[in-house]
């Protein structure tokens, strides 16, 4: 599974694109339909107001940024670390790449491509003896992920 797609990740044209006048939660939910992954945007160590768009956010940051950049091209291919470091440079913001149901943060060696396919997940599951997602959710009498997750959800009560 792995080596097809990932050489073909690497062909794709660019598959998101990140501009100093979009607004958080815009590209949030791009990152989301280009990808199935959830992206948080931190400021300091505090999530971003998704109402923001990053020129904003870059003006209220300490950091040096380089306002004037081109806008960024994200593809399938970049690993997440590298990814989270480019962010950091052009807008001096922290982003963390998570799942699609925004439960965990995916690992900075796989990419982006790779963690849209589930493969970090996958390795998960490979490294508890389950041969696929699936045959662990079976065993843990699952009918699907997001079944997994819906009932694995903190409560409100659980929330201080």
């Amino acid at each position: 599974m792995g080596i097809f797609s990932n050489f073909f990740d690497r062909f794709k044209a660019a598959d998101f694109e990140i501009s100093h006048n979009k607004k958080l939660k815009t590209v949030q939910e791009e990152f989301m339909r280009n990808f199935g992954l959830s992206l948080r945007v931190y400021k300091g160590k505090m999530l971003a107001d998704p109402d923001l768009t990053f020129a904003q956010l870059n003006q209220r940051t300490s950091k040096k940024i380089q306002a004037n950049m081109d806008n960024l091209e994200i593809k399938a291919n970049m690993v997440i670390g590298d990814f989270e470091k480019l962010i950091d440079e052009h807008f001096g913001l922290t982003v963390q790449v998570a799942n699609e149901f925004n439960t965990y943060c995916v690992g900075n060696s796989y990419t982006i491509g790779q963690a849209a396919r589930k493969e970090d997940l996958l390795d998960w599951c490979k490294t508890r003896g389950h041969k696929s997602i699936e045959a662990w959710l079976d065993s843990e009498g699952f009918d699907s992920l997001e079944d997994y997750y819906n009932r694995n959800k903190p409560s409100e009560s659980d929330n201080p």
